[in-house]
């Protein structure tokens, strides 16, 4: 796509991402509205420097604050994020479908096009989930029913106000690029160290195989990508600004969930069951 190769998007109070062909960089302005890229750019917008917008408005989240705990990963901490995994995924297509009706009720086709597209690619992935915990002997169903870690609680909450709430839906975009912007992330390393806390013969990476540098999320990625450059400076804007949110949402809510593995395999084993064969 032909276009121009700077543009801005306003995330948060006084922040602006400047992106180019070249780079992205954080503007801050001590003012809300004011300064240099107070006025909005018009025209199409390049590929590439749209790219770097979206990636820029994850990278300032990522920045933010102070890093999330790390913890080692474990058998138990691997159920707790295939729960997570379940509801993030089960809540996409239903809530996609919600969003394409409301672009189309407002002749937005673009739009409606992509949230159907992302409706069907993401229906049955919820299904990996509940098969990954199957096979390590859980009853799946009634695990995840009983078990919402806080990260995914937070990012369906925000999900769900982005599509159902006031302002532009458009931000269910910056929603799913942010997701899929780190799943893109997970490589081949990350798959092969959960094999190794897993039992020997056990089959559980199926979700994160998908989403992972392995899956579509790369070409989920770009798809958002070229929408965003073909859609109108607020809409970016919108986009930019929700991938931003959804980024911290997520960062903060990692760093307040503190259970210790013994919490969660105590919560986890009233649901254990015999294993698949």
């Amino acid at each position: 796509m032909q276009g121009s190769d700077i543009t801005w998007a306003r995330i948060a109070e006084g922040k602006i991402v400047v992106a180019t062909s070249e780079r992205a960089f954080l503007h801050e302005e001590a003012l809300a509205f004011g300064g240099p890229f107070s006025v909005p750019p018009e025209g199409p917008v390049s590929l590439v420097a749209t790219r770097n917008l979206l990636d820029g408005a994850v990278g300032v989240a990522q920045r933010e604050g102070p890093a999330p705990p790390r913890r080692e990963l474990t058998l138990t901490g691997w159920i707790h994020r295939l729960a997570g995994y379940f509801h993030t995924t089960h809540a996409t297509p239903p809530l996609m479908i919600e969003a394409a009706a409301r672009f189309e009720a407002e002749g937005r086709a673009a739009l409606a096009a992509w949230a159907h597209a992302k409706s069907r690619d993401e229906h049955g992935h919820d299904a990996l989930a509940l098969r990954d915990l199957a096979s390590l002997g859980y009853d799946a169903r009634a695990l995840v029913a009983a078990h919402v870690p806080e990260t995914a609680a937070a990012l369906v909450d925000f999900f769900t106000s982005l599509v159902r709430g006031p302002g532009d839906p458009a931000r269910c975009v910056g929603y799913a690029f942010a997701l899929e912007r780190l799943a893109a992330t997970r490589s081949a390393a990350e798959v092969r160290a959960v094999q190794a806390v897993i039992p020997r013969g056990v089959d559980a990476t199926r979700c994160l195989r998908v989403h992972s540098a392995a899956g579509t999320d790369a070409d989920h990625v770009e798809d958002i990508v070229t929408l965003a450059a073909g859609l109108s400076y607020g809409e970016r804007e919108a986009i930019a600004r929700a991938a931003y949110e959804t980024t911290r949402i997520g960062k903060i809510a990692r760093g307040s969930a503190a259970r210790s593995d013994e919490q969660l395999g105590a919560m986890f084993e009233p649901f254990r069951v015999a294993l698949e064969t």
